[in-house]
């Protein structure tokens, strides 16, 4: 259990709005450098360009389980779903941090929209995810923990690396 498990509803949407200014703000280096000569570099945290992958693939996941969730009867998600929300998968690296950052604001965008649509009595409804039972609630949580543990992670990578 994190402190992301203890989010309600008016929070998570909050936190996912707040997420493109807070992304946009962890990727500003100072004007005599570039981000595009640090995203692909490796180190024992690994590099920025793959936890902006990684949060782009789970956001990528989460997004469509939000809305079958919040079906009048719930479609059961694939095992992948879960893992997405513990913050636990991974994904193909972008070609570059502005396109990484374009991605990541794009399923953000469409997370926000999707959170604003839900109805409050659907904020309940579970389905399944391979073995795990999930609510819509929990993949919302979870969809605000991979934003903001990868952000956490891609600030420490740009400060040691850029200044």
């Amino acid at each position: 259990m994190d402190r992301y498990d203890q989010l309600q509803p008016a929070a998570i949407v909050a936190s996912i709005t707040s997420m493109q200014r807070r992304w946009k703000d962890a990727m500003h280096v100072p004007v005599d450098k570039n981000i595009e000569d640090f995203f692909r570099v490796e180190t024992d945290s690994g590099s920025i360009a793959e936890h902006i992958g990684a949060a782009i693939a789970q956001l990528q996941i989460l997004h469509p389980a939000l809305r079958t969730t919040s079906y009048n009867v719930p479609e059961p998600l694939e095992p992948n779903v879960a893992a997405a929300v513990a913050n636990q998968g991974s994904g193909p690296w972008p070609s570059s941090a502005k396109d990484g950052l374009a991605d990541l604001f794009n399923e953000l965008d469409a997370i926000k929209s999707e959170l604003e649509g839900i109805n409050v009595r659907d904020w309940t409804k579970t389905t399944q995810a391979g073995s795990t039972t999930l609510s819509l609630l929990a993949i919302a949580q979870g969809a605000s923990r991979v934003a903001a543990n990868r952000l956490a992670i891609v600030e420490r990578l740009v400060r040691q690396l850029a200044h």
